[in-house]
């Protein structure tokens, strides 16, 4: 399954192109992104279809690259959060409190919430070369 957006290619060079991607109905009234709120929302893609600037193209997402990203971004932090939470809390005692803290469990969740996101910074590149998570545009409408 594929997700599939409009957008617009405002500059080309080489195979990648960048797009600014159209408000489309399946928006309708939800403000989570930028082209939901009127902003423009640019994004780099592959551009298989040999698009131009100016044209008007689909562009194509796998629904799992979709849900991966998601997953990366998300996921891995907010399971850190509570791991952290756990370590903080549980580890506490050993730190010379009395008995566990929730406070040094806060600590240490947010703590291990900021390095998963360093972490995942550190690996940007990686994902970033591969076309598991880059849109491509596949059909140029108009």
């Amino acid at each position: 399954m594929h997700m599939l957006e409009r957008a617009r290619v405002v500059k080309t060079n080489g195979n990648i192109a960048k797009i600014v991607v159209v408000r489309s109905e399946m928006c309708g009234s939800c403000h989570a992104c930028p082209v939901s709120r009127g902003e423009d929302f640019f994004l780099d893609v592959y551009n298989e279809a040999g698009a131009k600037e100016g044209d008007e193209v689909e562009v194509e997402m796998e629904n799992n690259g979709f849900l991966s990203a998601s997953l990366i971004l998300y996921g891995i932090p907010l399971v850190a959060f509570f791991v952290g939470i756990f370590v903080g809390y549980f580890i506490s005692p050993y730190l010379g409190f009395d008995k566990p803290n929730e406070i040094i469990g806060a600590v240490f969740g947010f703590t291990f919430t900021i390095i998963s996101y360093v972490v995942i910074r550190f690996f940007e590149p990686r994902f970033k070369e591969g076309s598991r998570f880059k849109p491509i545009i596949k059909h140029v409408v108009k």
